[in-house]
């Protein structure tokens, strides 16, 4: 049987629950205030203006607070007068651990993110050559 060649191209193009991950651990790290629905205004005001909208996944944002708050990257505390009042929010701040992870996976992400963008400006220049 012959083998066939295959041009490797990305298909999952970003890894988003690594990416709002890492956003949040971020944002953390600067000293921004961080709660889940302001993350999902972050992304849909970034993206909102594209030809081609990021899918923002409220269910990925918070999964992605409480993963890295399993992972003790990350503590939360309740913060309004009662919380009970619709007001009241969980907001978050960043750990050691969170720093360590963040200083070990950014700029591998990023990196991954400029190789998928090499390899589909490749594919484009092929097919408009």
């Amino acid at each position: 049987m012959e083998k066939r060649n295959r041009i490797i191209a990305p298909r999952n193009v970003v890894n988003t629950k690594m990416l709002y991950m890492l956003y949040i651990l971020k944002e953390l790290s600067k000293g921004e205030v961080v709660f889940g629905n302001k993350i999902l205004t972050d992304f849909r005001d970034m993206f909102d203006s594209t030809t081609m909208p990021f899918p923002v996944s409220s269910s990925t944002v918070y999964e992605s607070l409480y993963e890295l708050e399993d992972r003790e990257y990350v503590v939360s505390k309740w913060s309004g007068e009662d919380l009970s009042n619709k007001r009241s929010k969980k907001v978050y701040h960043i750990t050691d651990r969170g720093l360590n992870f963040l200083n070990a996976n950014l700029d591998e992400y990023v990196l991954n993110l400029d190789k998928t963008k090499s390899t589909l400006d490749k594919l484009k220049k092929m097919l408009l050559k």
